[in-house]
C-alpha cells in the first residue's frame, strides 16, 4: 500500500491566545470574523483531504510538530494549507514528490499549491497509478558550517538587529566585495516574486535554474559598490561571509533561522533535485 505524509497547517486563529486575537479586532488590524472564517474553511478542506487519503497508509503531522524523520520511509508528502506549509515540508530530507493544496484559496494565493481539496481524489488517483504529471521547481542548496539545506523560495542575509547595520564579503565569481547594507536577499526563480521583487528585481520565469542576489539599501559613504545584484541563470554560485557578530540566514521565510559567527561563509550553489510537484 502506498505511504502518505500529510501536513496539515494549522489556522492562525488556532495559534493566537484569544486576548491577542481581541486586540487585534479592536484596533482594526485584523478581524476576528475573518479569521475564523478562514479557519472555517481551512478545516472544511482539511478534512475533505483526509477523506480522500481514507485508502492510503497516512502518517499525520502537524505542521509545527514536523521532524524529519517523518519523511523517511513515505512514497508521497500531502500538504494543506498555503506557502508557508509548502516551505516547511520542503525542509524534510525526501526526494519524493509533493501534492501541494491550497485549504484556503479565498484568503492565500498559493504561489506553490496546486490542487484545491476538490481535485485530490483525482489528482491521488492518477499519482497512485503512475499516470500523473509532474512539475519541478529547481531549488538552491545552502551550505554554511552548521547547516546544509534545499532552498525553495528565498534567503535573507542580514544581522539578526534589524537595527543593525549587516558587514560582510559578496564573492559572486567576479571578485570579492566587502559591503555594508540592511543585508542581501539571494532568490530562486520561482522565488523571484517575493522579497526580490519587494528590494527593487524585475521577476523572472519561474520554472528555470536561477540564482538571484539583490543588496538592501547600501550603504556607500566609502566608495560606491560594483556587486549590487546578480542574475545567474543557471546559477555559478554565491558566496557571503560575515563579517561582524550578530549575522544570520533567514531561509524560506521563518522556516530555518542559521546564525553565522564573524568569518563564517554561506554558499549557495544550484540543488541536485528540483521539488516535483503532483499536477
Amino acid at each position: 500500500m502506498k505511504r502518505i505524509l500529510f501536513i496539515p497547517k494549522t489556522p492562525l486563529v488556532e495559534r493566537l491566545p484569544s486576548a491577542a486575537i481581541a486586540r487585534l479586532d479592536a484596533s482594526g488590524a485584523m478581524s476576528e470574523v475573518k479569521l475564523r472564517e478562514s479557519a472555517a474553511r481551512q478545516q472544511t478542506a482539511i478534512s475533505a483531504v483526509r477523506s480522500a487519503l481514507a485508502g492510503y497508509e497516512v502518517r499525520e503531522r502537524r505542521i509545527d510538530a514536523l521532524m524529519q524523520s517523518d519523511a523517511s520511509d513515505v512514497d508521497l508528502v500531502v500538504t494543506a494549507g498555503g506557502d508557508g506549509t509548502v516551505f516547511t515540508a520542503n525542509t524534510l530530507c525526501t526526494s519524493v514528490p509533493f501534492l501541494t493544496v491550497n485549504s484556503d484559496p479565498q484568503g492565500s494565493l498559493g504561489h506553490f499549491t496546486r490542487a484545491r481539496a476538490e481535485d485530490v481524489p483525482r489528482m491521488l488517483d492518477a499519482w497512485a497509478r503512475g499516470v500523473c504529471a509532474y512539475q519541478s521547481i529547481p531549488r538552491l542548496r545552502c551550505r554554511t558550517s552548521t547547516a546544509d539545506v534545499r532552498l525553495l523560495n528565498d534567503a535573507l542575509f542580514t544581522n539578526q538587529n534589524p537595527a543593525a547595520m549587516s558587514r560582510y564579503l559578496l564573492d559572486d565569481g567576479n571578485g570579492i566585495e566587502k559591503q555594508r547594507s540592511s543585508g542581501v536577499w539571494v532568490s530562486t526563480a520561482a522565488g523571484s516574486t517575493g522579497g526580490i521583487h519587494s528590494a527593487g528585481m524585475e521577476p523572472i520565469f519561474a520554472l528555470q535554474p536561477a540564482l538571484l542576489f539583490k543588496v538592501r539599501e547600501p550603504f556607500q559613504a566609502f566608495g560606491r559598490f560594483r556587486q549590487l545584484e546578480g542574475r545567474q541563470l543557471p546559477p555559478r554560485g554565491l558566496r557571503l561571509t560575515a563579517v561582524v557578530p550578530g549575522m544570520a540566514l533567514y531561509l524560506d521565510g521563518p522556516n530555518i533561522t542559521v546564525p553565522l559567527a564573524p568569518g563564517e561563509t554561506a554558499e549557495f550553489s544550484t540543488a541536485a533535485e528540483p521539488l516535483r510537484l503532483v499536477m
